[in-house]
């Protein structure tokens, strides 16, 4: 008698989930690394402070459009991960966007693989 309890529990665990199987799955969507997009470049995170940025007048520009953060901004000053920030511009490659009072690196691909920052 347990040898068929046994037996049917298995089946019915097996048909549910073949039945899940066969259901169309929903698109999964992931976030990507926060960026921005400025005169037509895409600016990715570093995930760098820089503590030591001079503030000289007036910012150079703010970010007033955003998208979804699964998706990769298409226009100047949108970001992926929300408005109002305001930016200026860094080192070749780098932009440095002011987020919560701290001033944020993000860099283009190609800086990102050439700057060196210390040990954190």
């Amino acid at each position: 008698m347990k040898k068929w309890i046994v037996f049917l529990l298995l089946a019915a665990s097996l048909l549910g989930l073949t039945g899940c199987a066969s259901e169309p799955s929903q698109a999964e969507s992931w976030d990507r690394i926060p960026m921005v997009m400025i005169d037509g470049v895409l600016y990715l995170d570093t995930g760098f402070e820089n503590t030591n940025i001079r503030e000289c007048g007036l910012p150079d520009g703010e970010i007033t459009s955003t998208v979804d953060g699964s998706e990769r901004p298409t226009k100047d000053d949108q970001s992926n991960f929300g408005t109002g920030y305001v930016y200026q511009y860094g080192t070749e490659g780098t932009v440095e966007i002011r987020i919560n009072d701290r001033w944020w690196i993000y860099a283009t691909e190609e800086a990102r693989e050439n700057l060196q920052f210390p040990d954190r």
